[in-house]
């Protein structure tokens, strides 16, 4: 009866265990850094949902749900459901709703739709670095209750960078 060599079969199989272990920390180490690496900034997203809202409370079927933009005035936030409060002292959001006649858009209509932190505006067009703000402009447009078409611009401002970045 041949007597079998125990040594060599236990040096292969602590090679593999090492490989095993050094992929399991390798594994391990790896999904640490993707999810504590790079911070999300929501502030994009969240401002997209804005503007698609303030649009859907605006029109409907292609046409401006009270007909004139002036009936929106002192309203706005109501109507659309709409809460710009937060838990901050500051307002964290800006609005901003221009109408514009679509034959000539660089005449604005008289009536114009502003809405939360008027210094968030000032900020983003005077500062070179725009990281602590997030600025989204969107336009479509839309038929009044005479039949006149107009484009609607949005412009929206989210600061909320203590919140929304992470």
């Amino acid at each position: 009866m041949k007597k079998m060599n125990k040594r060599g079969a236990e040096k292969i199989i602590s090679v593999y265990w090492f490989v095993i272990l050094f992929m399991v920390a390798g594994t391990i180490a790896y999904s640490v850094s993707i999810f504590y690496g790079n911070p999300y900034d929501v502030r994009e997203i969240e401002s997209n949902i804005l503007a698609n809202k303030i649009a859907d409370c605006l029109s409907e079927n292609g046409k401006l749900k009270y007909g004139l933009p002036e009936k929106f005035e002192g309203v706005f936030l109501e109507e659309c459901n709409l809460n710009f409060n937060t838990k901050d002292e500051e307002e964290q959001y800006y609005l901003e709703i221009e109408f514009y006649n679509f034959e000539n858009p660089e005449i604005t209509l008289p009536f114009k739709i502003v809405e939360g932190n008027i210094n968030l505006k000032t900020f983003s067009e005077t500062s070179s670095s725009s990281n602590s703000i997030f600025k989204n402009e969107k336009s479509f447009y839309v038929l009044n209750e005479k039949d006149e078409e107009l484009i609607v611009k949005i412009i929206s401002i989210i600061r909320k960078t203590e919140k929304n970045v992470r």
